[in-house]
């Protein structure tokens, strides 16, 4: 088990995680960060899911991956601020190797 982060940021403001918390990999972080995004949404603690993301990184502080507030308020369903070019870049991302950070 890794130790992960969950930075909170609008870019301009930026809510760092001291803690973190012991996930198997980073699957489960990413999985994580889009759970805690969705309970930020929810809980009405941001006005606009627009700039706001959270940033996973390890105990290195090697950035994992990023996932948009924005990102987590998307059903399963087609999305109407997307085109088809932009679903098939989501898709991509989400089947593409999180070795690498998606910033």
């Amino acid at each position: 088990m890794q130790r992960y982060f969950f930075d909170i940021t609008d870019g301009k403001r930026s809510y760092p995680d001291p803690l973190g918390i012991e996930l198997p990999g980073p699957i489960a972080a990413r999985q994580h960060a889009l759970d805690d995004a969705r309970a930020l949404l929810e809980s009405w603690m941001v006005r606009s899911a627009l700039p706001w993301r959270i940033e996973v990184h390890d105990a290195s502080g090697a950035v994992i991956c990023v996932v948009r507030l924005a990102e987590a308020a998307v059903s399963e369903a087609k999305p109407l601020f997307c085109d088809d070019e932009e679903l098939a870049e989501v898709a991509f991302i989400a089947s593409s190797d999180l070795s690498r950070p998606y910033v």
